[in-house]
């Protein structure tokens, strides 16, 4: 487990990517740290592309938990969860198959925070350490 910051303008949140669910795709995103990226909103999905470069399946999910981090192949783009897309039921479901990678940590605390962000936000990825 690595843990990481994910910061925006005016907060900043921890998570947790997990090296087992998807060791590939958390490697390249690691050694890409820290990643600036664009907002763009999906109903309470947050993702931003990335120069991170993942061509390959691991641990795919069409249906999330709540607080998941992901990356979106088709976009090069990391992706937090923090309730429905336009697509959901009952469940949390991306646009497509997601590499389930980590984590929010205390996902609860920052819900509201998550669903004040705007379209067009810069929001920065680091390590803990950095």
């Amino acid at each position: 487990m690595k843990r990481i910051k994910i910061k925006f303008k005016d907060f900043e949140i921890e998570a947790e990517l997990y090296e087992e669910l998807a060791p590939k795709t958390v490697r390249k995103i690691l050694e890409g740290l820290p990643i600036k990226g664009i907002v763009n909103r999906w109903g309470d999905e947050i993702y931003f592309e990335t120069e991170v470069i993942v061509d390959e399946e691991e641990n795919s999910k069409e249906v999330v938990e709540l607080g998941d981090i992901a990356y979106w192949i088709p976009g090069r783009a990391i992706c937090l969860f923090f309730g429905k897309t336009p697509i959901s039921d009952d469940k949390i479901r991306p646009a497509s198959a997601v590499n389930v990678i980590g984590k929010i940590i205390n996902i609860e605390k920052y819900i509201d925070k998550l669903r004040e962000v705007k379209d067009g936000e810069v929001v920065e990825v680091r390590s803990d350490a950095q």
